[in-house]
């Protein structure tokens, strides 16, 4: 599975606070989940949200498993990767816009247009 590349940085928002997620080389694994060796997790005290570019949103019950929730699963339509969270809009509090990790494309809920981003 497609992996962000080490120079190519995301900023995906964790999709309850919108704020912007960090890397973190350990994460919660749960069976069905593809193994990976990071995932960018929310910084926010106690939040159990995680995203990882080969699985998308899920949520940590605890640091010992992981269960999926009610996560936002947004594909992008050009390849089917778990799109992330990159932009909100504070004044339209119903704007989303998703951005692809593999090939940058991006979504929004507003347009509902799917556009390539250089």
């Amino acid at each position: 599975m497609p992996t962000p590349q080490p120079d190519k940085q995301l900023h995906v928002l964790c999709h309850e606070h919108h704020v912007e997620m960090s890397v973190t080389e350990s994460f919660p694994t749960m069976e069905g989940l593809t193994a990976q060796t990071s995932a960018y997790g929310c910084p926010v005290a106690d939040c159990p949200v995680y995203y990882t570019v080969s699985n998308g949103y899920f949520i940590s019950a605890n640091q010992e498993h992981a269960e999926l929730d009610m996560m936002p699963r947004i594909t992008c339509p050009r390849d089917g990767q778990p799109m992330y969270l990159a932009e909100i809009n504070r004044e339209k509090k119903a704007f989303r816009l998703w951005r692809c990790p593999q090939c940058n494309s991006s979504w929004t809920n507003e347009e509902n247009l799917v556009n390539n981003i250089p």
